[in-house]
């Protein structure tokens, strides 16, 4: 069988990663931030006429069977995933109702964990969702799912690793952009409509300002402006007044932690004083409570002053509803305290690049990652 390929695979401008020592760039964010517009994103798509199988146990040709003449939008899950895959399925759903029954737009999942999921286990992940007849649910043999997810962009020898994006094209105006899988559905919309609408013809989007806008609102929608309070007694709105417009280091802690809290803040203490002055202007530190029932501004503050955090470090709580609304969106959330993970987020809102690091990654590479977070490959 001939492959079918489009113009060969040029890397996009905005896919932008850190390069440097992989301690510190862990994987990507598992609670990505908000989409940049989905022009941000162009790019050429080669799509090999590999042969896979569905979660019916039908085989089906990548190409010739579910891309060639279709807009389509396409993700990367595995059905034992316990953080985003589930949530970025969901988002699709919505957009696939959206988008109606009569919708001519094809969606594909296609498995990055090719040993355990079978079709049946991807019909079952699949059947909480309620797929439309559009839905194909992807697996087959290793090297040939490895040749779909590397020409499209989806494969990471780490399957945790691996990005909440979706990549939305049409085949037939060769029209590719990369969108947040767990952003608005409104915006893997906007991308869909404008693919299809390349195929008819040019079309042109909103001006930067508007786009700029856009991702704004976004941002602003997905994080949240919940008010939560500092060690000073301070209230804060999230979204407005800790995350827009700056970089942004986030962990999570409680103050009657017995075991890793204080050696992690004792060693973020050592990245603030490294990063300066920047740190309350340009850049945030947050430390999100886990324990916002016995952690009260008072106590924070006292935990703080022990490592001599300065200005521009925030250690939130906040009523148990606002907490738990702000740690579930970004990952932190856990059912008892002492169960919180370790993860250091380091992240952009303005241009929607976000990674995840050891809290207690070197101290010069976590600077390194603040410094050089949206610098191209």
């Amino acid at each position: 069988m001939k492959t079918h390929a489009l113009s060969p695979l040029r890397k996009a401008v905005a896919l932008l990663a850190l390069a440097f020592a992989p301690p510190v760039l862990a994987t990507d964010i598992a609670v990505p931030a908000p989409p940049p517009a989905a022009k941000a994103e162009s790019l050429d798509v080669q799509v090999p006429d590999v042969e896979l199988v569905d979660q019916t146990g039908r085989k089906v040709r990548l190409w010739t069977d579910l891309v060639r003449g279709h807009t389509v939008a396409i993700n990367f899950i595995f059905t034992r995933c316990k953080t985003i895959c589930s949530p970025m399925t969901a988002t699709l759903a919505r957009v696939q109702q959206e988008l109606g029954p009569k919708s001519d737009v094809r969606f594909i999942s296609i498995t990055l964990d090719v040993a355990n999921d079978t079709p049946e286990r991807m019909a079952k992940f699949a059947e909480p969702f309620k797929p439309g007849p559009g839905w194909s649910f992807l697996t087959g043999e290793p090297a040939k799912v490895k040749d779909a997810l590397v020409a499209l962009g989806g494969y990471v020898p780490d399957k945790e690793a691996h990005r909440p994006t979706v990549l939305v094209g049409n085949a037939v105006a060769d029209s590719w952009t990369r969108v947040d899988g767990l952003g608005s559905p409104s915006r893997i919309l906007e991308a869909v409509r404008e693919a299809r609408a390349a195929s008819a013809g040019p079309s042109e989007l909103g001006s930067t300002d508007s786009n700029a806008s856009a991702q704004d609102a976004a941002a602003a929608k997905y994080f949240t402006n919940t008010e939560l309070v500092d060690q000073n007694g301070k209230t804060h709105r999230f979204y407005e007044d800790l995350v827009r417009g700056r970089k942004v280091l986030i962990n999570f802690a409680f103050t009657s932690c017995k075991g890793a809290c204080s050696p992690i803040t004792k060693h973020l203490a050592d990245v603030q004083a490294k990063l300066g002055d920047r740190v309350g202007k340009d850049i945030t530190m947050i430390t999100l409570s886990v324990d916002p029932a016995n952690d009260t501004p008072k106590s924070l503050s006292t935990f703080a002053k022990k490592f001599g955090v300065k200005k521009g470090w925030y250690f939130l709580t906040g009523s148990r509803e606002n907490i738990t609304l702000v740690l579930k969106k970004l990952g932190g959330y856990v059912d008892t305290p002492d169960a919180h993970n370790t993860t250091l987020l380091i992240g952009d809102a303005a241009t929607g690049m976000w990674v995840k690091s050891p809290a207690m990654a070197n101290v010069e590479n976590i600077v390194h990652a603040v410094e050089h977070l949206n610098d191209p490959k």
